[in-house]
């Protein structure tokens, strides 16, 4: 079964899960996979949780918390 990344920054695709959380609000959580020399790798529980009011900002603040860490992964020397 393949899926669909929500989002592909610098090669990585970006895979984010939301479910509702208390008050209202809704929790996102994402996933990265790259495909590297020795295959794919996969980082689970590589951004968030992160809340919002929305299933939708929920996501979108996940996958900017997730671009926010793979630009610190390529600024390592």
């Amino acid at each position: 079964m393949s899926r669909t990344p929500d989002a592909i920054y610098h090669g990585y695709e970006i895979f984010t899960v939301a479910v509702p959380a208390d008050g209202g609000l809704w929790s996102a959580t994402s996933e990265v996979e790259i495909n590297a020399a020795d295959g794919i790798e996969i980082s689970q529980g590589f951004g968030g949780p992160c809340q919002g009011h929305t299933r939708e900002e929920a996501k979108a603040l996940a996958i900017a918390d997730a671009k926010q860490k793979i630009d610190d992964l390529l600024a390592l020397p």
